[in-house]
């Protein structure tokens, strides 16, 4: 008889743990989000030395990891600028960068961005960055989508 109980029980046990790790892995994802902003908006902006009004920045906005030696960023710049010029507000993450290879680029191809942070691996790491560029689509201060590499126009058409 006591074989017979052996069996379920086990089963409920594994559920129980299953269940447990799923929770928290949820809870976790939530955690993380809350860092991400925290982070984000606690870096001073390059260009005022000001943070960013977080605010300010709206319900919709994006946040781009891209580098001045990153090519695949260099391709996606213009369709940035496009969704600039739409009034899509964009934070750039400047991502372990030579600070006059940062301004030279910016420069030369234009700022897409609303706010530029410098990133010496800090923010890319707490955000699980894979590399440059990548993309946070972010909407009520949740993630809504991420692109890692280049975007391409039907990444961004719906916010066109």
């Amino acid at each position: 008889m006591k074989n017979n109980l052996i069996i379920p029980l086990m089963g409920a046990v594994v559920l129980a743990v299953c269940v447990f790790f799923y929770l928290n892995q949820t809870m976790d994802k939530k955690n993380k989000q809350e860092e991400i902003s925290s982070l984000v908006f606690e870096t001073p902006d390059f260009f005022n030395d000001g943070l960013i009004d977080e605010e300010a920045m709206g319900k919709f906005y994006i946040i781009n990891f891209f580098a001045s030696w990153c090519k695949p960023c260099l391709a996606e710049h213009p369709l940035l600028m496009e969704m600039k010029k739409k009034g899509i507000k964009i934070i750039g993450v400047n991502f372990r960068d030579d600070e006059e290879n940062f301004k030279e680029w910016i420069s030369e191809h234009g700022n897409p961005f609303e706010h530029v942070l410098r990133d010496d691996g800090t923010i890319a790491y707490e955000m699980g960055l894979i590399g440059v560029p990548e993309t946070y689509f972010i909407e009520n201060k949740i993630i809504q989508k991420k692109i890692q590499g280049p975007l391409f126009y039907e990444d961004i058409k719906q916010y066109l």
